[in-house]
Formats: C-alpha cells, sequence, structure tokens
C-alpha cells in the first residue's frame, strides 16, 4: 500500500518544549513522515523497560481485580489478578496458598506507566529471542500464523520432538523463525530454556527488588519491527549509534548493517534538517488537512477519540462528492491514528451519505487503510447514529500524552 511504504528511519535526541526527548520518526521517499515513535528520555535511563523481570514485594491487594508490586522501595506497579493464577514465590508470607501482602514474587513487566496509571506487571513470564519467544503460561507450541501450513507442522513436531512443555512452559515461533535452520531453531530454544530453568532452579537466591533481566532494548525493540523495505537509518547521536551498531551485529539485524548512516554535521543539527520539531507540532495539532481542502477535527478525551470529517471550503455536498471527500478523510485518518499513536475507543463522523453502497464501501476502503498498523485495529461498523466506530490496541502513551505530561 503506497500510504505506508516505508524508507527511512530519523533517530535524534533534542529538547522540544523544554522537555528532553529520544525521537524516531518514519519516512517514505518522498520525506513524509509516516510513523513517530518519542520517549522523553533516553532508552538506557528507563530501568524498568517492558520485558524487565524483577522480584517485587507485594504492597496492596485489591481483592478480585489485582495487587500492587513494588519494583523498588519508590517505584510499584499493578498486577492484574485472574483464576487459578500461579506465583513464583521468592519468600512468602505465612501459609496460606494465596497472595498476601508483603510476599515477594517474580514479575515482568508488560506495559509502561500511562499518565496516572502505573506500570502494568505480568506473573507469567516470557523470554524473547530473535525467532522465538518462552512462555511460562503455556504447554502448547504455537507458531506464527504467517508461516505455511506443511511449515508449520514441521516446526510443531520438531519442538514437540525435542522438549517437553508438559512441564509448565510452552514457546511461540516468530514468523521468522522459518528463515533459520531446524539447528539454529533449536539452540535458540536451548537458550531460553536454559536461562528460564536458570531462574526456577535459583530462584530462592535471589533478593527483594533484585533485577533479573533487564528487558527489551528500546533501539532493538525499534529494529525488530522494521519493515524490510527501510534502506536507511540514521542518527546523530553517538551512543544510539553505538547502540545500533551493536544490535545489527546480531544475525536478525544484520540486513540493517549497511544502512546505518551517522550525520556528523553539529552546524545543523539532524532534527533541524528534516524539520523533526514541525513534524511533532503537526502530529499534535487537533487538525489535520486534506489535498481538497477538507479537514480531520481530532479531539482526544480520557474515554475516547472523536474525529469530525468537515467538507470546510467544499461547496457541493452531492452524494458522489461528500463520498470522494470521505474516502480521503478515510485514508488521512489511518495515517493519522499512526503517527499520533490513538487507541482506545474511536468515534468518526463522515460527510452523510445516502446509498449503502457508498457506506460499504468507505468501510471496506478504511479496514484496508488500517490493515497495515502495527497496532491491531478493528472498524466495527456505523453505530445508529450514523458514526463510525473503530478500536485500537494501546501499546504505548500517546503522543500527545508523552509529549504533555511533566
Amino acid at each position: 500500500m503506497k500510504t505506508y511504504k516505508l524508507h527511512k528511519l530519523i533517530l535524534s535526541r533534542f529538547s522540544y518544549n523544554e522537555k528532553n526527548i529520544f525521537c524516531g520518526i518514519y519516512f517514505d521517499a518522498s520525506n513524509h513522515p509516516l510513523d513517530i515513535m518519542v520517549e522523553k528520555e533516553l532508552p538506557h535511563e528507563n530501568p524498568f523497560p517492558n520485558e524487565a523481570i524483577y522480584v517485587g514485594k507485594v504492597s496492596r491487594i485489591l481483592p478480585g481485580q489485582g495487587a500492587f508490586v513494588r519494583l523498588s522501595p519508590s517505584v510499584s506497579g499493578y498486577l492484574p489478578l485472574k483464576k487459578n493464577q500461579k506465583f513464583f514465590y521468592v519468600h512468602k508470607i505465612g501459609k496460606k496458598d494465596t497472595l498476601q501482602p508483603e510476599d515477594e514474587i517474580i514479575v515482568q513487566v508488560r506495559k509502561q506507566p500511562i499518565k496516572t496509571k502505573e506500570m502494568v506487571l505480568d506473573n507469567e513470564l516470557a523470554f524473547h529471542s530473535d525467532h522465538l519467544i518462552l512462555v511460562t503460561d503455556s504447554n502448547m507450541i504455537s507458531v506464527s500464523s504467517k508461516i505455511k501450513k506443511a511449515d508449520k507442522e514441521r516446526l510443531k513436531e520438531l519442538f514437540e520432538a525435542n522438549f517437553d512443555t508438559s512441564l509448565g512452559y510452552g514457546f511461540i515461533l516468530r514468523t521468522n523463525a522459518i528463515s533459520v535452520s531446524s539447528e539454529e531453531l533449536l539452540d535458540e530454544a536451548k537458550g531460553l530454556y536454559d536461562e528460564y530453568r536458570h531462574l526456577m532452579d535459583h530462584m530462592q537466591n535471589r533478593v527483594c527488588f533484585e533485577c533479573i533481566n533487564k528487558g527489551r532494548n528500546k533501539v532493538e525493540e525499534l529494529l525488530r519491527t522494521l519493515n524490510p523495505e527501510i534502506t536507511e537509518i540514521e542518527t546523530d547521536d553517538e551512543e544510539i549509534f553505538e547502540t545500533l551498531k551493536k544490535v545489527v551485529s546480531k544475525e536478525l539485524f544484520q540486513p540493517f548493517a549497511d544502512h546505518l548512516r551517522f550525520y556528523e554535521d553539529k552546524s545543523y543539527p539532524l532534527y533541524k534538517l528534516y524539520g523533526l520539531e514541525t513534524v511533532l507540532e503537526n502530529a499534535c495539532k487537533p487538525v489535520a488537512w486534506l489535498n481538497s481542502g477538507a479537514n480531520l477535527i481530532i479531539e482526544q478525551t480520557e474515554a475516547m477519540t472523536v474525529v469530525d470529517v468537515n467538507s470546510s471550503k467544499q461547496i457541493s455536498q452531492k452524494e458522489t462528492n461528500a463520498f470522494l471527500i470521505n474516502v480521503e478523510a478515510a485514508k488521512e485518518l489511518a495515517l493519522q491514528l499512526r503517527l499520533r499513536n490513538i487507541s482506545g475507543i474511536i468515534i468518526v463522523d463522515f460527510i452523510n451519505m445516502n446509498h449503502m453502497s457508498h457506506k460499504n464501501e468507505l468501510l471496506s476502503i478504511l479496514k484496508e487503510e488500517t490493515r497495515y498498523d502495527p497496532c491491531r485495529v478493528t472498524v466495527h461498523d456505523y453505530t445508529k447514529l450514523g458514526l463510525v466506530e473503530i478500536t485500537r490496541e494501546k501499546r504505548y502513551p500517546s503522543l500527545k500524552e508523552v509529549l504533555t505530561l511533566k
């Protein structure tokens, strides 16, 4: 799809609205921004990144809901409680086989804190490598749905013959697992299994608030999601560049090694060259203009995001003209959801159309335009009031949240 044909990734850090930020923006071949990633600090400065594993201490329990678990004397996270949960206890208070305040348990960071909400934790652990994941909440071998059926069955048989998953762990094989030999894949899986067993066997020797696994490097996480069509990765930050070189030395990321560029012109910073400040400003404005002169009014609230398609200077409101503007708006909306990282419930008020064929076609176009979004997007249907309801998976805080929160 032409709208999302990635070409280059620009990584830089600079001051924006009196905040020091780490910024990564994807551009197409015409230097139009397609995706934005912003952190308020450099990746290594976050001591609690996603997938980090800690010995936490339970501080408070909300019966039937969740528990607050401290990862340090001053930092805590929220652990949702579910039925038949299994906890990895480092130190147990009392003999009750239920979670108690002051219990010390192994937890993993799943989501970063958003606004006033604390980070989300999980007691079910996941150990990641380049081609697969070992999980403690399953005894199954799961294979990516994008792998052909014959290869999927072969991989399942391979793992079932070499690992006894009835012992309380399982594997998830990524799409790229098909690109390496069976021997390499088994060696990688054995490495994860050894890491998992070492944690289990030495659990009682851990101390409270100890970091057992440092979690996912943000730059590596970024490269893991890169499209193979990316032909240039450029940064003007020496620390980021050194991290990039370490990451691309791994076999999985070696195809990107030849695409790294270090920008050395100190007199004109990289963020100015690509207008990164302007990109961020435009992505935070409530209005997104269309080529036709129409626009989208995007209002983000605590409960949902409301989008109004405004015909603006368009005089003719005939059915065909309304449909064409709506199609243009649908394509721009798909892009804006990614740029702004909007998630949750999204309600869209398109220009009114009378023909059901046009309404159905608009929904089809919207579904196609959002199909390549890295976050799961579901285009539901028209409500009784004629509004289109969309939901988008939340993985990270929205751009507005990152740039406006202190």
